[in-house]
């Protein structure tokens, strides 16, 4: 989403595939990522308006969740919420072996400030082992810019002595998913492509297309 203009209002849908009403609500979480990608969340404030904020979905049917951005329009940064459509428990029959199981599913959502564009700088190489035994390159990427960047928008050269590879985007976004890099921040990816033997050092070079 965008901070201004049409891009400043989005839709989450919710279908209901199951075989009774589903009442479910909207709560909202602002996020940021740490360099593993885990995310530390607090409590968003007025920044969006949810319409509707709670639904009771019959069964088979889809509702819409409409996004509004309420918050400042010149934005100077990127920032990042996650939207989590919770399942609003339901009063039970009241015997002792009734088991009630909720689920809560998050959506992220990143809203760009007017103007500027993202960058991703390789800032640094190294090998990860995983637990059998198998090497495999990793990548930290810094993003200098006030927009968030996503990473699998690149294409990553890996090459170890004569050794070379070369990961499309879309093999990046098939094993790190959305790999969202906020600004300022920086995030460490393993790349999906194993090492030949006795590879002791990588070198990674980026190139990075928001257009992907």
């Amino acid at each position: 989403m965008s901070s201004t203009g049409r891009l400043s209002r989005g839709v989450i849908t919710v279908v209901n595939d199951s075989e009774v009403p589903l009442p479910v609500e909207i709560v909202i979480k602002r996020a940021n990522l740490d360099p593993r990608g885990v995310p530390h969340l607090s409590n968003a404030g007025d920044e969006f308006l949810v319409m509707p904020p709670q639904a009771l979905i019959p069964p088979g049917a889809t509702q819409n969740f409409r996004l509004q951005w309420l918050g400042e329009p010149l934005l100077e940064k990127s920032e990042s919420f996650f939207f989590y459509v919770n399942q609003i428990p339901i009063k039970l029959s009241g015997s002792r072996h009734d088991v009630q199981l909720v689920f809560s599913v998050g959506v992220m959502v990143n809203v760009a400030p007017p103007r500027g564009q993202p960058a991703l700088n390789v800032v640094g190489n190294s090998i990860v082992t995983d637990k059998g035994g198998r090497h495999y390159p990793a990548i930290t990427v810094e993003n200098p810019t006030n927009v968030h960047a996503l990473f699998p928008q690149s294409v990553v050269q890996v090459s170890s002595g004569s050794w070379s590879e070369t990961i499309s985007s879309g093999e990046l976004a098939q094993f790190i998913g959305i790999g969202l890099v906020q600004p300022g921040h920086r995030r460490r990816f393993v790349l999906p492509v194993p090492l030949p033997p006795g590879a002791t050092s990588v070198q990674c070079r980026l190139q990075f297309d928001p257009r992907r």
